[in-house]
């Protein structure tokens, strides 16, 4: 008998090491798992319409589905700082530029239908993307927050200014599916493309200059190696070649504030 247990109690011994070796590789991988969007998704898909296909796109905030996206606001407010700081930069990315868009729909319905601009939402004192209202990681924040703060400087990609969305006619449109980590790199530089390539950025031949969204001008300091130089390398979106964009006079178009509605 003392043989069986001699035999045993190792056997054991290693049965229990390898649990926890397991247990131990296992926790990490469980906090690093990835957000779920597809909520979020579902929304855009039901409620993001595009009058100009890959161009122009429009929400139909009338019918949205408000207890849903609630829904999707509180799984977003769920997540704690340490658990985000757990995943890799596109997934911490995606999740962050989905939150900014999914807090601006409910910023618009809390005053929808009286409301004709996001900046309605402001006053003298106090822009509507200052406001803090929204949680994120245990605490209220503003936007400007979270794309200042956070989006910008933390993943120095300029092209989260085509889908970081304002709810205005001259933003670039809202897009119809949810960014995800491991697709955010091709969708945002599928959305800065398209960006581009529409009505709201254009080459005038005669006068040889280049008419940009004010998107542009404000964040100019975001396009390493200078606006011209880094729009040469998407010459082609902007139908002329990288001579011409490197070479062109640049002026900035009036901003068009009106809600991008869908009625």
């Amino acid at each position: 008998m003392q043989t069986l247990k001699t035999l045993f109690n190792p056997a054991k011994r290693l049965f229990a090491q390898v649990l926890i070796l397991i247990s131990l590789i296992a926790s990490p991988l469980a906090l690093a798992e990835s957000f779920d969007h597809s909520q979020w998704d579902g929304l855009l898909k039901e409620y993001v319409h595009w009058p100009v296909a890959n161009q122009e796109s429009r929400v139909d905030y009338a019918n949205f589905d408000r207890q849903e996206l609630q829904a999707y606001l509180d799984k977003l407010a769920s997540i704690t700082q340490s658990k985000f700081d757990a995943w890799s930069d596109n997934e911490q990315l995606a999740f962050l530029i989905n939150a900014y868009n999914a807090y601006t729909v409910q910023y618009i319905l809390s005053a929808y239908p009286n409301i004709t601009s996001i900046r309605d939402l402001g006053n003298l004192f106090q822009s509507p993307w200052k406001k803090k209202r929204f949680m994120l990681f245990g605490e209220k924040v503003s936007l400007d927050h979270i794309e200042h703060d956070l989006i910008r400087p933390g993943y120095n990609n300029p092209h989260i200014h085509a889908a970081v969305v304002c709810a205005a006619i001259s933003c670039p449109p809202l897009q119809s599916v949810a960014f995800t980590g491991e697709a955010v790199e091709q969708q945002l530089t599928q959305a800065f493309r398209e960006f581009l390539h529409s009505n709201k950025n254009y080459y005038d031949n005669e006068k040889d200059r280049l008419y940009l969204s004010s998107i542009f001008k404000w964040y100019k300091g975001d396009f390493e190696g200078g606006l011209n130089n880094y729009l040469s390398q998407y010459a082609a979106d902007l139908r002329i070649s990288p001579e011409q964009v490197k070479k062109a006079k640049i002026s900035y178009l009036d901003y068009d504030w009106s809600l991008n509605d869908y009625r």
